[in-house]
Protein backbone atom coordinates (compact mmCIF):
# COMPACT_ATOMS: atom_id res chain seq x y z
CA UNK A 1 0.00 0.00 0.00
CA UNK A 2 1.37 3.16 -0.83
CA UNK A 3 2.20 5.44 2.01
CA UNK A 4 0.68 8.82 0.14
CA UNK A 5 -2.86 7.29 0.25
CA UNK A 6 -2.43 7.19 4.16
CA UNK A 7 -0.17 10.23 4.80
CA UNK A 8 -3.32 12.63 5.29
CA UNK A 9 -6.33 10.59 5.50
CA UNK A 10 -7.38 12.63 8.56
CA UNK A 11 -8.30 11.40 12.29
CA UNK A 12 -11.60 10.05 11.84
CA UNK A 13 -11.22 8.68 8.42
CA UNK A 14 -8.08 7.00 9.85
CA UNK A 15 -9.78 5.37 12.54
CA UNK A 16 -12.61 3.85 10.38
CA UNK A 17 -9.55 2.64 8.06
CA UNK A 18 -7.87 1.14 11.07
CA UNK A 19 -11.12 -0.41 12.65
CA UNK A 20 -11.49 -2.23 8.95
CA UNK A 21 -7.87 -3.59 9.16
CA UNK A 22 -7.98 -5.29 12.35
CA UNK A 23 -11.68 -6.94 11.55
CA UNK A 24 -11.20 -10.74 10.03
CA UNK A 25 -14.52 -10.36 8.06
CA UNK A 26 -16.21 -6.92 5.82
CA UNK A 27 -18.05 -4.63 7.97
CA UNK A 28 -21.30 -3.20 7.08
CA UNK A 29 -21.95 0.40 7.87
CA UNK A 30 -23.91 -0.04 10.85
CA UNK A 31 -21.57 -2.03 12.30
CA UNK A 32 -18.21 0.58 11.71
CA UNK A 33 -20.43 3.41 12.89
CA UNK A 34 -21.82 1.48 16.27
CA UNK A 35 -17.98 0.58 16.91
CA UNK A 36 -16.49 4.03 16.74
CA UNK A 37 -19.42 6.17 17.48
CA UNK A 38 -20.01 7.71 13.99
CA UNK A 39 -23.16 8.38 12.54
CA UNK A 40 -24.08 6.23 9.97
CA UNK A 41 -23.74 8.83 7.36
CA UNK A 42 -20.95 10.10 8.62
CA UNK A 43 -19.64 6.61 8.33
CA UNK A 44 -20.89 5.77 4.60
CA UNK A 45 -18.90 9.38 3.99
CA UNK A 46 -15.75 7.93 5.39
CA UNK A 47 -16.23 4.75 3.48
CA UNK A 48 -17.00 6.06 0.18
CA UNK A 49 -13.74 7.88 0.28
CA UNK A 50 -11.43 5.06 1.10
CA UNK A 51 -13.25 3.45 -1.68
CA UNK A 52 -12.13 5.80 -3.74
CA UNK A 53 -8.70 5.79 -2.72
CA UNK A 54 -7.93 1.95 -3.09
CA UNK A 55 -7.63 1.59 0.57
CA UNK A 56 -11.18 -0.36 1.35
CA UNK A 57 -12.98 -2.47 -0.99
CA UNK A 58 -16.96 -3.07 -0.93
CA UNK A 59 -18.68 -6.61 -1.73
CA UNK A 60 -22.39 -7.24 -1.54
CA UNK A 61 -23.59 -9.57 1.72
CA UNK A 62 -23.31 -13.38 0.70
CA UNK A 63 -27.53 -13.06 2.00
CA UNK A 64 -29.02 -16.20 1.99
CA UNK A 65 -32.63 -15.21 4.02
CA UNK A 66 -34.83 -12.21 2.43
CA UNK A 67 -34.53 -9.33 2.32
CA UNK A 68 -31.73 -6.69 0.02
CA UNK A 69 -28.11 -7.89 0.76
CA UNK A 70 -26.16 -5.26 2.52
CA UNK A 71 -23.21 -3.85 1.13
CA UNK A 72 -19.67 -4.89 2.91
CA UNK A 73 -16.44 -3.35 3.55
CA UNK A 74 -12.89 -4.74 3.44
CA UNK A 75 -9.48 -2.72 4.00
CA UNK A 76 -6.91 -3.59 1.35
CA UNK A 77 -3.97 -5.74 3.07
CA UNK A 78 -0.81 -3.07 3.29
CA UNK A 79 2.37 -4.37 1.67
CA UNK A 80 4.25 -7.12 3.87
CA UNK A 81 1.82 -5.90 6.58
CA UNK A 82 1.03 -9.14 8.02
CA UNK A 83 4.53 -10.41 8.27
CA UNK A 84 5.49 -6.78 10.28
CA UNK A 85 2.75 -7.73 12.79
CA UNK A 86 4.00 -11.11 13.08
CA UNK A 87 7.68 -9.75 13.63
CA UNK A 88 6.18 -6.90 16.27
CA UNK A 89 4.18 -9.71 17.87
CA UNK A 90 7.33 -11.84 18.09
CA UNK A 91 9.38 -9.21 19.30
CA UNK A 92 7.04 -8.22 22.20
CA UNK A 93 6.43 -11.82 23.34
CA UNK A 94 10.63 -11.52 23.66
CA UNK A 95 10.64 -8.52 25.76
CA UNK A 96 7.12 -9.87 27.44
CA UNK A 97 8.38 -13.27 28.32
CA UNK A 98 9.38 -13.02 32.16
CA UNK A 99 11.79 -10.32 32.05
CA UNK A 100 11.42 -7.80 34.98
CA UNK A 101 13.45 -4.78 32.74
CA UNK A 102 11.20 -5.18 29.97
CA UNK A 103 9.88 -1.75 29.75
CA UNK A 104 13.44 -0.38 29.90
CA UNK A 105 14.55 -2.46 28.01
CA UNK A 106 11.69 -1.59 25.17
CA UNK A 107 12.03 2.07 25.85
CA UNK A 108 16.05 1.93 25.21
CA UNK A 109 15.06 0.19 22.10
CA UNK A 110 12.57 2.64 20.74
CA UNK A 111 15.02 5.66 21.66
CA UNK A 112 17.70 3.76 19.75
CA UNK A 113 14.91 3.97 16.93
CA UNK A 114 14.20 7.68 17.37
CA UNK A 115 17.77 8.74 17.31
CA UNK A 116 18.03 6.79 13.91
CA UNK A 117 14.92 8.09 12.46
CA UNK A 118 15.90 12.00 13.41
CA UNK A 119 19.64 11.52 12.04
CA UNK A 120 17.53 10.52 8.59
CA UNK A 121 15.67 13.87 8.71
CA UNK A 122 15.87 17.23 7.91
CA UNK A 123 17.59 19.22 10.58
CA UNK A 124 16.48 22.76 9.73
CA UNK A 125 12.31 20.60 9.10
CA UNK A 126 11.75 22.97 12.44
CA UNK A 127 13.09 25.23 14.77
CA UNK A 128 11.26 23.79 17.90
CA UNK A 129 11.75 20.87 19.24
CA UNK A 130 8.50 19.61 19.81
CA UNK A 131 7.09 20.71 16.34
CA UNK A 132 9.68 18.66 14.87
CA UNK A 133 8.61 15.88 17.63
CA UNK A 134 4.77 15.98 16.15
CA UNK A 135 6.50 16.39 12.21
CA UNK A 136 8.56 13.15 12.84
CA UNK A 137 5.40 11.28 14.52
CA UNK A 138 2.83 12.52 11.49
CA UNK A 139 5.51 11.04 8.96
CA UNK A 140 5.59 7.96 10.76
CA UNK A 141 1.70 7.33 10.77
CA UNK A 142 0.60 8.75 14.01
CA UNK A 143 -1.51 11.27 13.20
CA UNK A 144 -0.58 13.66 16.22
CA UNK A 145 -2.12 16.40 17.45
CA UNK A 146 -0.83 19.24 20.05
CA UNK A 147 -3.06 20.68 22.92
CA UNK A 148 -4.07 23.64 21.95
CA UNK A 149 -4.16 24.69 25.56
CA UNK A 150 -1.05 22.62 26.53
CA UNK A 151 2.10 22.67 24.77
CA UNK A 152 3.20 19.31 27.00
CA UNK A 153 0.47 17.29 25.56
CA UNK A 154 0.55 15.83 22.32
CA UNK A 155 -2.36 13.11 21.53
CA UNK A 156 -1.48 10.12 18.97
CA UNK A 157 -4.16 8.40 16.82
CA UNK A 158 -4.50 5.55 15.65
CA UNK A 159 -1.09 3.58 17.18
CA UNK A 160 -0.11 1.07 14.50
CA UNK A 161 0.72 -1.50 17.43
CA UNK A 162 -3.06 -1.35 19.25
CA UNK A 163 -3.82 -5.04 19.27
CA UNK A 164 0.05 -5.75 20.93
CA UNK A 165 -1.06 -2.77 23.23
CA UNK A 166 -3.52 -4.66 24.71
CA UNK A 167 -1.80 -7.64 25.38
CA UNK A 168 1.29 -5.63 27.39
CA UNK A 169 0.98 -2.31 27.63
CA UNK A 170 4.02 -1.95 29.55
CA UNK A 171 6.38 -2.81 26.84
CA UNK A 172 4.67 -0.91 23.49
CA UNK A 173 3.95 2.04 25.37
CA UNK A 174 7.87 2.52 26.31
CA UNK A 175 8.29 1.80 22.97
CA UNK A 176 6.93 4.99 22.38
CA UNK A 177 7.89 6.91 25.06
CA UNK A 178 11.85 6.19 24.13
CA UNK A 179 11.21 6.48 20.52
CA UNK A 180 9.25 10.03 21.20
CA UNK A 181 12.35 11.21 23.28
CA UNK A 182 14.61 9.98 20.28
CA UNK A 183 12.84 12.10 18.15
CA UNK A 184 13.04 14.60 19.98
CA UNK A 185 17.06 14.30 20.85
CA UNK A 186 19.69 15.94 23.15
CA UNK A 187 20.56 19.84 23.34
CA UNK A 188 16.80 20.25 23.83
CA UNK A 189 14.80 21.40 26.89
CA UNK A 190 11.62 18.99 26.25
CA UNK A 191 11.87 15.47 27.67
CA UNK A 192 8.62 13.14 26.91
CA UNK A 193 8.17 11.37 30.47
CA UNK A 194 5.05 9.73 30.32
CA UNK A 195 2.11 8.31 28.10
CA UNK A 196 -1.07 7.23 28.90
CA UNK A 197 -2.48 4.51 26.56
CA UNK A 198 -6.11 4.63 25.77
CA UNK A 199 -6.90 7.68 27.07
CA UNK A 200 -9.91 6.88 24.78
CA UNK A 201 -10.41 3.71 23.05
CA UNK A 202 -8.66 4.96 19.95
CA UNK A 203 -5.91 7.58 21.58
CA UNK A 204 -3.07 7.71 23.60
CA UNK A 205 -1.40 10.86 24.76
CA UNK A 206 2.41 11.67 25.00
CA UNK A 207 2.93 14.04 28.58
CA UNK A 208 5.92 16.02 27.96
CA UNK A 209 8.17 17.80 30.57
CA UNK A 210 10.32 21.21 29.90
CA UNK A 211 13.38 20.22 31.73
CA UNK A 212 13.91 24.51 32.86
CA UNK A 213 10.62 24.20 34.15
CA UNK A 214 11.30 21.41 36.36
CA UNK A 215 14.56 22.87 38.29
CA UNK A 216 12.99 24.70 40.50
CA UNK A 217 10.82 22.04 41.61
CA UNK A 218 13.53 19.77 41.60
CA UNK A 219 15.87 22.74 43.63
CA UNK A 220 12.81 23.27 46.13
CA UNK A 221 12.83 19.49 47.49
CA UNK A 222 16.17 19.34 47.72
CA UNK A 223 16.91 22.88 50.02
CA UNK A 224 13.66 20.93 52.18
Amino acid sequence: MSAAKTERLGPTRAEVLHHLRTRASAQGVEAVALALGLHPNTTRFHLGALTEAGLVVREVENRRRPGRPRMLFRAVPGLGGDHYEALAEVLVRHFASGLDDRAERAENAGLAWGERLREQRDPQSSDQPVERLVNAMDALGYQPQRDQSDDATVVLRPCPFLNLAGDDPDVICRLHVGLANGLLGPDQPWRVTDIEPFATPTTCVLRLQHLAAAEPSAASDHVA
